[in-house]
């Protein structure tokens, strides 16, 4: 007779091999497969990283616009440039076009929670989207070329904007199009900048507010030395210090007011240690804010230390928000700050 222990023990063993085989099985079918490294076809396919990276394709070429009353700029030339490759060699000269497919905005949007707009006709350069691939190669000789007319970037207004560029056909059925890497796209951010670079004293709107007192004045760091009021002392030498940054103080002035311009005083500023990096963000709710723009050590107007942020244009809000870095890595203090109203 077989002993008890035994026999619990074998079907222990059992139930735990069907459990294991079963939960293999379950994994197995649910594990995604690409056509460009998981089949025998000839694919041809868009890899932006280049073929060495064939596990972190990202096909996504991204530019920010902004828009001031003095025109609409990028942050470099909108484009797609980028070669069609292919799984193996190919047996006969290949060609591959591409295009504009505005119809997988939408799918984009909803396979990834976002919501971008469609480029008007017209807006887009297709400078090349005929490219080859020689017999015997796996890249093509050229690339695909897609631009975007500089001429148009102010009439781009919305957040964001995305173009899709699908292979659409080739010219030989002895290879196939990749139907995972067979789109690139040109992501736009656009905002509008009110932050105007390099204004001095003169230039500011409006006249520097003379009673904080009422100010409520929030940071997002415990404060190390001082108090939010040694902002507002006329004095250089007092500060508001704290040992960490970036920084981002909030300052709510009770009320709306119609902001100009600021000025801010880095503690010991007058032996160099000055704010590298200010974002300036408006608010009418305390919620919801604006960003208006950064100004930069080399974009402040420095005068005796203080350190001048203008304006293209007056804003209304309620609350200003400063997200603040320092050139020092040891006296972050603010000592000074000022706001210029109308």
């Amino acid at each position: 007779m077989m002993n008890k222990h035994i026999s619990i023990n074998i079907r222990f063993i059992i139930v735990s091999f069907l459990t294991v085989s079963a939960a293999v099985f379950q994994s197995c079918s649910k594990k995604e497969t690409y056509d460009v490294t998981g089949d025998t076809e000839t694919r041809i396919f868009i890899n932006s990283e280049g073929r060495s990276s064939l596990a972190n394709l990202k096909n996504s070429f991204t530019y920010a616009i902004q828009h001031t009353v003095e025109g609409s700029t990028s942050n470099a030339d909108i484009q797609a440039k980028f070669p069609v490759l292919s799984t193996k060699p190919v047996s006969s000269t290949v060609t591959v076009n591409a295009e504009i497919d505005n119809s997988l905005v939408t799918a984009y949007n909803a396979a990834n929670n976002v919501s971008y707009e469609k480029l008007p006709n017209g807006f887009a350069t297709l400078t090349k989207t005929s490219v080859t691939i020689e017999q015997g190669s796996s890249i093509s000789s050229d690339q695909i070329l897609v631009s975007v007319d500089p001429s148009k970037f102010a009439q781009l207004t919305a957040p964001a904007y995305l173009i899709p560029i699908k292979l659409s056909s080739i010219s030989s059925s002895s290879a196939k199009i990749s139907t995972n890497y067979q789109t690139a796209y040109i992501v736009i951010n656009t905002k509008e900048v009110i932050v105007k670079p390099n204004v001095a004293a003169t230039g500011m709107f409006g006249a520097l507010v003379t009673n904080y007192s009422a100010w409520g004045i929030t940071a997002s760091a415990t404060p190390n030395t001082g108090v939010a009021t040694q902002m507002f002392d006329n004095s250089t030498t007092t500060r508001w210090g704290f040992a960490t940054h970036p920084l981002t103080i909030t300052a709510d002035m009770m009320e709306t007011k119609t902001i100009g311009g600021l000025r801010l005083f880095a503690y010991r500023a007058a032996t160099g240690f000055l704010f590298s990096n200010v974002i300036v963000s408006v608010s009418n709710d305390g919620v919801n804010y604006t960003e208006l723009g950064t100004a930069t050590n080399s974009t402040m107007v420095n005068a005796s230390g203080y350190q001048y942020i203008g304006l293209y244009k007056t804003v209304q809000a309620r609350y200003i928000r400063l997200a603040l870095t320092w050139t020092s890595t040891s006296q972050r203090g603010i000592s000074e700050l000022g706001v210029y109203v109308q």
